[in-house]
């Protein structure tokens, strides 16, 4: 019985259908290389929509006046990892007033309670004025960024991916901006800058 099986396999016809060979249709791959690009585009012209709305709103908010712009940032800086310490406050007013002499601790007090801007919307508005703004301002602003990321005695994956996103909107070119930023560490690490 068991050769009656394998018999009956055997004979049954070999009729499977044979492949048929691929006819490459160059109108297909033009209308997909388009679409391609159509979407590409749509996503960068969609992203800087996006970053124009929240550079808007920081500018709403912050105006014209590096100084404003740059209390808004340190207070998110220092919100960034969701926790205020002391340290972070006191950080924020030693580099506002280091930003701009004779700035009062009220200020700082009163940023902390009405911050309102995240820090894409920041970014997006760095990114739209930095030309606007002095490099010895950038470098500041950088410094103190740092010396908040710091003040609670961590610096943590979000807070470094904060600086870079600052570093770049700031307009320091990829080979200068890592130089620049272990010079500012190494400052902190002599004291020099606190």
């Amino acid at each position: 019985m068991a050769s009656g099986i394998i018999l009956v396999s055997a004979a049954a016809p070999a009729t499977a259908p044979k492949p048929q060979p691929q006819m490459d249709d160059p109108g297909g791959a033009a209308l997909a290389l388009f679409i391609l690009v159509l979407l590409v585009g749509g996503w960068f012209a969609l992203r800087t929509f996006v970053r124009g709305l929240r550079a808007r709103k920081a500018r709403a908010a912050v105006g014209e006046s590096f100084v404003h712009f740059a209390l808004e940032a340190l207070v998110n800086a220092a919100k960034l990892d969701g926790r205020i310490n002391d340290e972070e406050r006191s950080a924020v007013a030693r580099a506002l007033e280091e930003l701009a002499p004779g700035s009062e601790a009220a200020k700082v007090e009163s940023a902390f309670a009405r911050a309102r801007l995240n820090k894409d919307e920041l970014v997006a508005y760095l990114a739209a004025r930095s030309r606007t703004f002095s490099r010895e301002q950038k470098v500041a602003l950088l410094k103190a960024l740092m010396t908040v990321f710091v003040a609670d005695g961590t610096f943590d994956e979000t807070e470094h991916h904060a600086l870079v996103d600052y570093t770049s909107a700031i307009g320091f070119d990829r080979q200068s901006a890592p130089e620049m930023l272990r010079d500012i560490a190494r400052g902190f690490q002599r004291g020099s800058i606190t």
